[in-house]
This record gives C-alpha cells, sequence and structure tokens, in this order.
C-alpha cells in the first residue's frame, strides 16, 4: 500500500510551498505556516473523507511532509551543529511518526491509528497559531499572554484527556502491536507531556509578569 511514487512528488511540493511562503515572511514564519497547512490538509481529510483510499493519499501526506521537515532539520543541524541538542526531540519524533504511519498503511486497524494521529495533529494547531501571533504582534503582550494560555489548555485536553481516552477505548488493538510500536507511541506521548511541563511554566512566568507590571 505504500507507494513511492506518490512520497517523491508530496516531498518536492512541501519544498516548493516553503520556498514560496520565505518570499514574503520570515523563514521561520513561514515554515510554521507550513505546518499550519499540513495540519490543517490532514484534519480536512480526516473529517470529510472516510473510505481507506483517501485517508491512505492523506497518509503519504503526512508521511512526505515529514520526510520533507526531517530532511530540513538534518540540513539545519549540520550547518549550525551548536543547535543538534534543540532539534534532536523533533527529528526524532518525525522519524517515529513516518514509521508509525508506514506501518499504519499495512495494519488491520489502520483507521484507529489514523484516528489517533489525528488527535495529535489537532493538539498542533494551537501551537502553530501561537508561535504566528508571537511572531507576527509580539508588541501587544496581553495578547502573547492569552494566547499562550490558550494554547497550554488546547494542547493539554488533546494530548492528555482526549488521547487517553482514545487509548483505552482501543487498547485491545494497542496490545496487538509489536513492542517497538508501542514504544514510540509511549515516547511520543511523554514528549507531549515535556511540552505541555514547558508552557505550564511559561504561563506562570507570564502570569508573575503581568501580576508585577500592574504593582508597578
Amino acid at each position: 500500500m505504500f507507494n513511492i511514487g506518490y512520497i517523491i512528488p508530496i516531498v518536492m511540493s512541501w519544498h516548493l510551498l516553503l520556498s514560496e511562503l520565505i518570499k514574503y515572511k520570515k523563514e521561520e514564519v513561514g515554515k510554521n505556516i507550513m505546518h499550519f497547512i499540513h495540519g490543517l490538509i490532514f484534519i480536512v481529510y480526516h473529517n470529510y473523507y472516510n473510505n481507506n483510499t483517501e485517508m491512505i493519499y492523506a497518509t503519504h501526506i503526512s508521511m512526505g511532509f515529514y520526510i520533507y521537515d526531517f530532511l530540513y532539520l538534518t540540513a539545519y543541524i549540520i550547518k549550525f551543529k551548536d543547535k543538534i541538542s534543540q532539534q534532536a526531540p523533533y527529528i526524532i519524533h518525525h522519524i517515529f511518526t513516518v514509521i508509525i504511519l508506514y506501518n499504519s498503511l499495512y495494519n488491520i486497524y489502520f483507521i484507529s491509528i489514523l484516528n489517533g494521529y489525528y488527535i495529535f495533529e489537532m493538539s498542533n494547531m494551537m501551537l502553530y497559531v501561537s508561535y504566528h501571533i508571537h511572531k507576527e504582534h509580539n508588541v501587544n503582550k496581553k495578547l502573547l499572554f492569552f494566547v499562550t494560555f490558550i494554547q497550554l489548555l488546547w494542547y493539554s485536553y488533546f494530548r492528555t484527556v482526549k488521547i487517553l481516552f482514545f487509548c483505552y477505548s482501543i487498547k485491545y488493538q494497542i496490545f496487538e502491536q509489536s513492542a517497538v510500536l508501542q514504544t514510540m507511541l509511549v515516547i511520543i506521548f511523554l514528549m507531549g507531556l515535556s511540552w505541555i511541563y514547558k508552557l505550564t511554566i511559561k504561563n506562570i512566568n507570564n502570569l508573575r509578569m503581568y501580576n508585577n507590571r500592574i504593582k508597578t
């Protein structure tokens, strides 16, 4: 079911999209917009198509995206070797995601896996919105504080409540998967918890800053 004939043009399409975006925006902003577009594409596919053929193509679109982003990050850390530790979690995340998506194409629980993947993509959407606002509207501190707080609530809901209830509902399907696949899923879940912790600390610091501004 995996079709390399899909992957190559999809990877090139993501590259062309980013090339166009950075003509009008800074590279980090353009890249964030590309991430948002990818998430939106999969979410639309997931909500409006329920047949395997369409979802197989959507899976290839996501695989192509993460392969391209992996290549982009690899080129980045080769150029800036001091950024390896900063980018390493994203590279690991992308490798695991591609492997999971690839294996889903040959899994009898294909749709269940994509349902879980959908939750992860939904959790990321507010991250992209928050990042964009921080980069493009960083003068309005109240707006930044509010967006960061909403980002924490949104991300925490999908990465804890939503995903845990979903995993419980398909627990027997998860038990049937290989130990390697289960381990990768646990690591991705723990990465989410780590990001929730960072967002929590950021919100606490924002609250302290806001209180100090009121007092002064």
